[in-house]
């Protein structure tokens, strides 16, 4: 004779059979994995589990480091995006006969190669400050800066647009009493940041800045002004100083706007 099963087939009374683990438990009444830290949680703007919190100092403190590791990359970039412009405006005032388009008293004198090329040095402007941050979030993010890959990987037309928007709504504000036109460069100074760091579109980038600066006021606004005396001492130095100031600003930034957000950055 065959020996029976300890229980009949299909038996219900069976360990396991037809019956739900308790709640919390899995098969065989063990725990089912933890999922990974953070997990199911929505995510914020927040640094990330197990780092110290953002502080505006260690953010010019990272810019300053992150000079003295890439000096080479960063003053060339910086010397670029400072001293093309002003190039382009000195053969401006060249064109124009010596002035800026105005002669004695408050005579204005029309000049359209000195308008033409005061245009073209404003959005020359606008795309060297787009290819610094690129370079600077290159720094941040762990690739190797270099000044030919500085105008890579960047949206243009998106900083154009960008530009014109915030430079309009910017000189309305100015207008009306001045501190409404300072409100709006604070809340939207990481457009760009969102546009060439994230690939968002003009607009959704304005959005995203407002609401990452609005979520860290008291930071941001600290860093604005550390960022303010770095340029002043920068420029107290013959000017020469700005080529340091300029590009550890930048980097500083850049940290921010990653460190802001929970996501890595380079170790220093």
């Amino acid at each position: 004779m065959s020996e029976q099963p300890p229980y009949p087939p299909n038996d219900p009374n069976q360990p396991g059979w037809g019956q739900q683990p308790p709640p919390g438990q899995g098969q065989g009444g063990q725990q089912p994995p933890a999922g990974p830290p953070g997990w199911g949680q929505p995510a914020g703007y927040g640094g990330p589990p197990g780092r110290a919190p953002y502080d505006a100092p260690s953010a010019i403190g990272y810019g300053w480091k992150a000079f003295t590791r890439f000096p080479g990359a960063l003053i060339i970039a910086a010397l670029i995006v400072l001293a093309v412009p002003i190039a382009i405006q000195v053969v401006g005032v060249v064109a124009g006969d010596g002035s800026s388009g105005f002669t004695s008293g408050t005579e204005f004198e029309f000049n359209p190669m000195a308008l033409v090329l005061n245009l073209a040095s404003t959005i020359v402007s606008m795309v060297l400050g787009a290819a610094m941050i690129r370079l600077a979030l290159d720094v941040v993010d762990g690739a190797e800066p270099s000044v030919g890959t500085m105008f890579s990987r960047l949206n243009l037309v998106q900083v154009l647009i960008a530009a014109v928007v915030l430079g309009i709504v910017t000189t309305i504000g100015l207008v009306l009493c001045v501190l409404p036109g300072l409100v709006v460069m604070f809340l939207t100074f990481l457009t760009n940041y969102f546009i060439v760091g994230k690939g968002e579109d003009a607009f959704t980038a304005i959005k995203s800045s407002v609401s990452l600066t609005t979520a860290n006021v008291g930071q941001l606004l600290l860093l604005a002004l550390l960022c303010f005396v770095c340029i002043m001492v920068g420029a107290l130095a013959c000017g020469v100083g700005l080529l340091i100031a300029f590009p550890v600003i930048t980097v500083a930034t850049a940290y921010t706007f990653r460190t802001l957000q929970g996501e890595p950055v380079r170790q220093l």
